[in-house]
C-alpha cells in the first residue's frame, strides 16, 4: 500500500469529522429538536478533536509502514552463517581485501594493525564485549583506550547516536577514559555531534583505507616476498 501523503490525510480527516458533524447536527435539530447551546458547542468541539485525532492516526500509520520497509541490516550478505562468523588465519586475512572480510576478520585486522603500531592491543571476549572490541594503549595520554569496531562496508549502514552512546557507557566497564570508533562505512551527523560531546574519536572508511588498508598491502608485499624466496 502506498504511503498516504499530507494532502490525502487532511482530506480523510475532514471527511471523517464532517460526517460526524452532519450526523450530530441532524440528531440535534431534526430528531431531538434541541436548542441547548452547550450541546451545540460540544458537537463543534468534538468535531475538531476528531479531525485532529484522525489526521495524527493516519500520520503515525504512514511512518510505521515506512520503517517496516527498510529494516536495519548490519552486515553484508553472506551465503551462510559460517561465512558470516568466519575467522581465518592472520595471513589469509591480510591477503584478503576489505570487502571479503567477515566482521570478525575486520576486527582482527584492526587488532593486527594496532599491534604493528605498538599500541599493545587486547581483544575482549567474543559475544561479551559490551560495546568494546579492543583495548589499546594510548602512548600520548599514557592510558588505555576502548575501541569499538563495525564492519558495514557492504551494507553501507552508518553509525548512529545509539552506538556512540553504547561505547561511551561500555568504556567505563573496561576502566577506560578514552574511546574511539572504527567503521568501514560512515557516521550520521548526529552521531558525530554526540561523539564530539563524549570526546570519542571517529574513524570512517576513509581512515580505514588510508591507514589499515595501506598497512595491509605493505604486509601483503612482505608475505609475497617471503613466499618467493
Amino acid at each position: 500500500m502506498n504511503k498516504i501523503n499530507k494532502k490525502d490525510r487532511k482530506l480523510l480527516a475532514n471527511v471523517t469529522s464532517g460526517l460526524f458533524l452532519i450526523i450530530s447536527l441532524y440528531l440535534y435539530w431534526i430528531v431531538f429538536h434541541s436548542t441547548n447551546i452547550y450541546i451545540l458547542f460540544g458537537i463543534i468541539l468534538t468535531t475538531a478533536i476528531i479531525d485532529g485525532i484522525t489526521y495524527n492516526a493516519l500520520s503515525k500509520k504512514g511512518k510505521t509502514k515506512k520503517r517496516a520497509k527498510s529494516p536495519r541490516n548490519n552486515s553484508r550478505k553472506y551465503k551462510n552463517k559460517e561465512d558470516f562468523n568466519r575467522l581465518r588465519s592472520d595471513e589469509n586475512i591480510i591477503e584478503s581485501p576489505l570487502e571479503e572480510l567477515s566482521w570478525r576478520e575486520f576486527e582482527r585486522i584492526c587488532y593486527l594493525y594496532f599491534k604493528a603500531r605498538g599500541y599493545k592491543p587486547k581483544e575482549t571476549s567474543n559475544g561479551a564485549d559490551g560495546g568494546v572490541d579492543l583495548i589499546i594503549f594510548n602512548r600520548y595520554h599514557q592510558t588505555n583506550e576502548a575501541v569499538q569496531i563495525k564492519h558495514y562496508l557492504s551494507s553501507k549502514n552508518q553509525i548512529t547516536v545509539r552506538e556512540i552512546r553504547e561505547l561511551n557507557s561500555a568504556k567505563r566497564n573496561h576502566d577506560c577514559v578514552l574511546a574511539r570508533f572504527i567503521t568501514s562505512s560512515g557516521y550520521t551527523r548526529e552521531a558525530l555531534i554526540e561523539a564530539d560531546k563524549y570526546k570519542i574519536q571517529c574513524h570512517s572508511i576513509e581512515w580505514v583505507k588510508s591507514r589499515i588498508e595501506k598497512w595491509r598491502k605493505s604486509e601483503l608485499a612482505k608475505i609475497s616476498d617471503k613466499k618467493a624466496k
